[in-house]
C-alpha cells in the first residue's frame, strides 16, 4: 500500500511539472505573437511621467510591457525579473 502511494505521488508530481512547463511554453509563444496571457494572477500598472509599464504575473513567470518614451518594448521571464527604470547602457 505504501509503495503504491509513493509511485502514485511521483507520477502525479511529474505530471504537474510537465503540465507547468507546457503552460510556460504556451504562454511564451503567445507572448511572441503579441497575444494576451492565458493565466494572469495579478495585473499591475506602474505610471511614469513619460508613460506606463504594464506587468502581468503568471504561475512563476511574468510579462512586462513598456509603453514609455524612454523605453518601449516587452519582456517575458521568471517571476523575479525587475522592471527597468532606464535604458540599459545609458
Amino acid at each position: 500500500m505504501r509503495r503504491t502511494l509513493g509511485i502514485l505521488f511521483k507520477v502525479l508530481l511529474v505530471t504537474l511539472v510537465v503540465a507547468w512547463i507546457g503552460l510556460i511554453l504556451v504562454e511564451y509563444f503567445r507572448y511572441q505573437d503579441n497575444e494576451p496571457m492565458l493565466v494572469v494572477l495579478k495585473e499591475e500598472t506602474i505610471p511614469y511621467p513619460d508613460g506606463h509599464v504594464y506587468v502581468y504575473y503568471g504561475l512563476g513567470y511574468k510579462s512586462i510591457t513598456y509603453e514609455r518614451t524612454s523605453i518601449y518594448g516587452k519582456e517575458f521571464g521568471h517571476i523575479f525579473i525587475g522592471v527597468r527604470d532606464k535604458i540599459p547602457n545609458s
